[in-house]
């Protein structure tokens, strides 16, 4: 089982300092990856089922890019992997996104996990051109345009949302064919769907699947295996992401992980890796977490 680390990036205010600081940490303590969220702005209209205190985090006021943060981390790492959890494929224009996650790539020795999604807030698709009842068949269109530019010596296409000409678009990722694809997204048929056809693995939030992985990881199998490919292959990260960091201890922490049980239980569907969220605005209890997490992936390798 492998073990990676997020952290709110929202809740820093020097991230000159603290980017270096915390992919070290993460790297020294062996984890396996770094994962960042991403979004382009937060509407002030915006509404979301998880929330604090009644309205939308204020982390999600300020997400920094998550590509130029992954490559200051690489630039501090050697074999740290580095994700988007998640990349909001539909709201980007793939030419330049597909650049960008390639880039990357290139400058971590190919080191990037490209975790990616739908999306969940309406307004933010609006603001960035998007009809949020199309944002599925947006995001197909636009990982299939990217898939074509990094396997390809060159490519054109023509799509309902995406249209180039015949282009060179180098360097293509270290990574052959292409960084592995995560979709992060709810376990409904749809998402199956884009799983088996257009990625390398699933990357579900805990939360979200509840008391039924089991469950999905077994349909998620089935349909692989309908669509002609080995379940096997499929990469599995489960995501613990963040609660109420407010008022978050090193308890509250300890509480919410995994038991050892469970990882075992996690390891035997499939599940290659697990990620958490680090509180960071009190720096001896991201320490202090960090460490915690650390004893818990020691403690079952």
């Amino acid at each position: 089982m492998l073990f990676g680390c997020s952290t709110p990036f929202g809740d820093v205010s020097d991230l000159a300092s603290f980017v270096p600081e915390f992919a070290r940490a993460v790297e020294e303590r062996e984890f396996d990856s770094l994962w960042l969220g991403e979004h382009t702005h937060l509407p002030v209209d915006s509404h979301h089922a998880y929330l604090e205190d009644g309205h939308v985090p204020d982390r999600y006021k300020s997400f920094p890019d998550p590509w130029a943060v992954l490559a200051t981390a690489a630039a501090v790492t050697d074999r740290l992997r580095l994700g988007t959890a998640i990349c909001l494929v539909a709201e980007h224009q793939p030419l330049a996104l597909a650049k960008q996650v390639a880039t990357v790539d290139q400058l971590s020795g190919g080191r990037v996990e490209f975790g990616v999604g739908y999306g969940w807030n309406p307004l933010e698709m609006i603001n960035n051109g998007i009809d949020p009842k199309r944002k599925r068949a947006v995001f197909r269109e636009k990982i299939l345009a990217i898939k074509a530019l990094w396997t390809t010596e060159h490519t054109a296409f023509q799509g309902e949302f995406v249209s180039f000409t015949d282009s060179w678009s180098l360097p293509q990722p270290v990574q052959r064919p292409h960084p592995p694809i995560l979709i992060g997204a709810a376990p409904t048929s749809g998402t199956f769907t884009d799983v088996v056809e257009l990625a390398d693995g699933y990357l579900p939030v805990r939360m979200a699947v509840a008391d039924r992985l089991a469950e999905h990881v077994t349909e998620l199998r089935r349909r692989a295996v309908e669509a002609g490919r080995d379940p096997d292959a499929l990469q599995l990260t489960l995501s613990y992401p963040e609660t109420s960091f407010g008022r978050i201890t090193l308890d509250k922490f300890a509480e919410r992980l995994p038991t050892k049980d469970r990882i075992a239980a996690y390891a035997d569907l499939g599940i290659r890796r697990i990620t958490c969220s680090i509180p960071n605005r009190d720096r001896e209890l991201m320490y202090r977490t960090l460490d915690h997490f650390s004893a818990l992936r020691s403690s079952v390798s």
